[in-house]
């Protein structure tokens, strides 16, 4: 779900960009050569959604096997403990 939410991230970077460009060009002409550039930059970014699941359940095979023993994963993992959450205040 991470890489879907950066994806859906980029997408509203890029309608935030449309909107401050379109607000500094003025020629119509201009601004239909803009849209289509944004476009272009949009569909050669798209990733599917079918291909970021993959993308994640690679990824999560990989995390366990790297748990599960020594060289057992091209992913390094080191086995760890978190003992204490945080409370989100400063305990000194």
């Amino acid at each position: 779900m991470g890489k879907v939410a950066v994806g859906v991230a980029a997408l509203a970077a890029c309608a935030v960009a449309g909107v401050v460009v379109g607000r500094r060009v003025r020629s119509r002409r201009k601004w239909k050569r803009v849209v289509g550039v944004l476009k272009e930059l949009e569909e050669a970014c798209e990733t599917p959604v079918g291909r970021l699941r993959q993308v994640v359940d690679a990824m999560a095979v990989e995390m366990h096997a790297g748990l599960a023993s020594e060289g057992g994963s091209k992913l390094k993992m080191l086995l760890t403990f978190v003992d204490h959450l945080p409370t989100g205040y400063n305990n000194p």
